[in-house]
């Protein structure tokens, strides 16, 4: 293992951008996919977060109900300065080869359209469907984020049961999602089974494969995995107007084989030996409604892995406050600023001199992020909503070589919602 990364210490240019690779995809597997996904489904959860009853009831419907058919279409144009995307820097397959800055900058356009059927078909029993297809449009760093545009289509069957009235329904689900990009290295398929008791109890088994799946890779983005993932939620009054929410949630991923031997090397897996990770997942919030338009939320997040490899253990821990107004129906504004600690528990950073010491510490990293949401109802078929997010990153590696961990990533969004 140091052997390996005192190689890397003295890197060619090749080298170079293998080594910027490999700490870019191994940041965004910890840590920075976590954040995208809260990012592009932090409007849907605003309109559910804030109050919301883990025992809340839906109005009961019975066969004769006529079927719900929806149409809603979104557009949106966002600017990202960190754009991370797995072998976008790896010299053997990407235009990218070359980049002199790991942090790619640029717009992405979405365009997508959501066909949503609710249809019913006892007085307990009930079918949901859903279809979005979605073309994604990048543009930046000279041209060449062109090879990363994408068509995705998501296809979600619900089918829920209710035999007590008072209780949530069980839900069994399955969502398919299809994942083309212009540069094909990419395309991949994920599926996803689900079993819920309303909000309290879920389960969730998520199978991901890449179309070419004997291609050794140099990134654990790209490889194919397993996982299920076991969540439990609470929620609870204090006084009259302050609610918590105490959720865990336990999930063991499985990682296919196809590796190359510089990740081997580095990560100190054997050839053909699988990666697996336990990951443990809790969170544990307080919601103080202030007045009938005010609320503030305080919350402390924590992701603890454990893998078969050691390079991958680490521990996340993150704080917040958000504070959310509400000015009308649909029209509403959200603060949240939050601090991060990633510390890595099998991973010691080099020193002045490029080595491993007895006494050398291992990695950490700390976050410091905010994020502005502003949503805007113009009537029930048109709604704006503008997001804007800052995360600055300091680590303390001393290699110059690493210094790129020291960024401030920039997302700001903005999306048009049509609803018909």
């Amino acid at each position: 293992m140091k052997k390996t990364i005192h190689f890397l210490a003295r890197p060619t240019n090749q080298n170079l951008l293998l080594k910027v690779g490999i700490f870019l995809i191994v940041l965004t597997q910890g840590v920075g996919s976590a954040f995208l996904h809260n990012i592009q489904s932090a409007s849907a959860q605003l309109q559910t977060e804030f109050g919301q009853s883990l025992l809340q009831q839906e109005p009961e419907t019975s066969e004769t109900d006529p079927a719900e058919l929806t149409i809603s279409s979104h557009f949106s144009n966002t600017y990202n300065n960190h754009i991370e995307l797995g072998l976008s820097v790896d010299p053997y397959t990407s235009s990218l080869a070359g980049q002199d800055d790991p942090q790619l900058a640029g717009l992405i356009n979405r365009f997508g359209v959501d066909l949503y059927g609710d249809l019913p078909v006892t007085d307990k029993l009930r079918l949901k469907l859903q279809y979005i297809p979605q073309v994604e449009n990048y543009t930046g760093a000279e041209g060449k984020l062109n090879e990363f545009d994408a068509f995705s289509d998501i296809f979600l069957t619900e089918l829920s049961f209710r035999p007590v009235a008072n209780l949530p329904p069980l839900v069994a689900s399955h969502r398919l999602q299809r994942f083309v990009r212009a540069s094909d290295v990419y395309n991949n398929t994920e599926r996803q089974l689900g079993l819920r008791f309303g909000r309290i109890l879920e389960y969730n088994l998520r199978i991901h494969r890449f179309d070419d799946d004997e291609e050794l890779r140099e990134d654990f983005l790209l490889i194919g995995s397993n996982s299920h993932k076991m969540t439990g939620r609470l929620q609870f009054g204090l006084l009259k107007q302050v609610l918590g929410k105490i959720e865990y949630g336990i999930e063991h991923g499985r990682y296919e084989t196809n590796l190359n031997n510089l990740i081997l090397g580095i990560t100190g897996l054997e050839d053909n030996e699988r990666r697996m990770d336990w990951r443990h997942i809790s969170s544990a919030k307080l919601i103080q409604v202030a007045t009938e338009h005010i609320m503030f939320q305080e919350e402390v997040n924590l992701f603890l892995n454990r893998s078969s490899a050691d390079f991958f253990n680490f521990l996340s821990t993150e704080v917040a406050a958000s504070s959310f107004y509400r000015l009308d129906t649909g029209r509403w504004i959200r603060l949240r600023l939050s601090r991060l600690w990633l510390r890595f528990e099998g991973r010691q950073i080099l020193d002045e001199t490029g080595l491993i010491s007895e006494d050398t510490p291992n990695r950490r990293d700390t976050q410091i992020g905010v994020n502005v949401q502003l949503n805007w109802q113009f009537n029930p078929y048109l709604t704006f909503n503008a997001d804007y997010q800052v995360t600055q990153n300091r680590t303390n590696e001393m290699d110059p070589l690493l210094d790129f961990l020291n960024y401030t990533h920039t997302i700001a969004t903005l999306t048009l919602k049509g609803e018909y």
